[in-house]
Order: structure tokens, then sequence, then C-alpha cells
């Protein structure tokens, strides 16, 4: 699974995730990172949601719902 998260983290311009330890409504939770060891804040956290049928970015709802 990570490695299919990785794949669309890059496409949509990341270079990096990390995997973080909570779960939400079925879904693996990764935070991505444009460039590792760089605070970047452009916005709302967004997170990437995984499960077996689907990679997506969060919605800014759910994401504050991840927080």
């Amino acid at each position: 699974m990570y490695e299919k998260v990785l794949r669309f983290a890059r496409s949509q311009g990341y270079s990096s995730i990390h995997r973080l330890k909570r779960s939400w409504r079925g879904y693996e939770v990764y935070e991505p990172i444009f460039k590792k060891g760089v605070v970047s804040h452009v916005g709302l956290p967004l997170v990437i949601l995984a499960n077996e049928s689907e990679v997506r970015m969060s919605s800014p709802e759910e994401s504050l719902e991840c927080l």
C-alpha cells in the first residue's frame, strides 16, 4: 500500500509521505511531504486517504475531521 500511496503523492507534486499512526473511517492516513526536512505550511493540512479500493486526497472537511 505504501508504494501505491507514494506514487499518488508524487503525481500530486509531493516528494514523500509519512504514515500517521491513526486510521480514519476505514482509511489509512498519510501526510504528504513536499521536501524531507522542510516544513511547508500552505493552507489546510490535507492528508492522503488510502484503502484497498482507492487512494485520494482528503477534502478540507475530511482533513479537519482527521485532526
